[in-house]
């Protein structure tokens, strides 16, 4: 299947959506024309997007439905503003599918892809046309929009250089589990992994009765430690928030504290 990159740029009367071909190079760019998008995106194809998971597809999926562009403003606003974009109330009832992969699926949290531009060495630009413009965008504005979107487009055809074999393990592990490629690459680890395990959801309210490893060296962790950590068994104290950091800490001390006893004791 062919891999596109694509990205999508939202103002309150245009919108603008860039697909680069990453087999010939050709960039197609789609300015408020909703038809045009839809008869441009295939079945044959991948879209590949950088955090296009939580934002982009969204986009594209009010575009589809013949949102206008006052209305697929309200869309991007939403998901801006913190909302999930499954949770949107426009989009509440809408089912439109294409193949989207996020290439940044399994990177550092909070990571940019202006910051991953300059860790790259590339030049990291950005457009002087404000998102909040509150008219529609002159012949210049839509220009430079343009050839910074196609930027960021080029951006995420590198990162799919880069990680290729991160895909193909993905599609590799998808195959083990039964599932299709597209399927495979738009999961993240620890779905895929559930999914090649055949792990199912069950419920667990033993978070509160966590015991200490018996290989545990006590003597090299601080009283302190213990202390912080014996919380957990105050009910009166609100743990829901907070019970993944406390174990992983607890893991990772148990482990330190008994790869330092392993030393000590050789």
């Amino acid at each position: 299947m062919r891999l596109i990159s694509y990205d999508c740029e939202v103002f309150a009367y245009d919108w603008l959506v860039t697909l680069k071909d990453k087999e010939t190079g050709v960039y197609t760019c789609i300015w408020n024309d909703n038809e045009a998008l839809k008869m441009a995106l295939s079945d044959d194809c991948i879209y590949v997007g950088f955090n296009s998971k939580h934002y982009d597809q969204y986009i594209i999926k009010a575009i589809a439905a013949g949102f206008a562009p006052e209305e697929i403003k309200k869309v991007n606003d939403f998901i801006i503003a913190g909302g999930q974009g499954w949770q949107c109330p426009l989009l509440d009832g809408i089912y439109f599918r294409f193949s989207n992969v996020d290439i940044r699926d399994d990177t550092q949290q909070g990571l940019s892809l202006k910051a991953i531009e300059g860790h790259l060495g590339m030049s990291v630009k950005e457009s002087s046309v404000p998102f909040d413009i509150d008219r529609p965008l002159t012949p210049e504005e839509k220009a430079e929009t343009e050839f910074y979107c196609k930027h960021d487009v080029d951006t995420a055809e590198r990162l799919i250089d880069i990680r290729k074999d991160y895909l193909k393990n993905k599609i590799n592990l998808g195959r083990l589990a039964g599932l299709d490629e597209v399927k495979a690459m738009g999961m993240t680890n620890a779905k895929l992994t559930a999914a090649m395990l055949k792990a199912t959801k069950k419920p667990h309210d033993d978070e509160r009765k966590y015991v200490y490893p018996d290989n545990l060296r006590k003597e090299y962790i601080p009283p302190e430690v213990f202390a912080f950590f014996d919380r957990m068994y105050d009910l009166s104290i609100s743990f829901c928030c907070h019970s993944f950091f406390f174990y992983r800490v607890i893991i990772t001390a148990s482990s330190a504290a008994s790869c330092c006893g392993s030393q000590h004791k050789g």
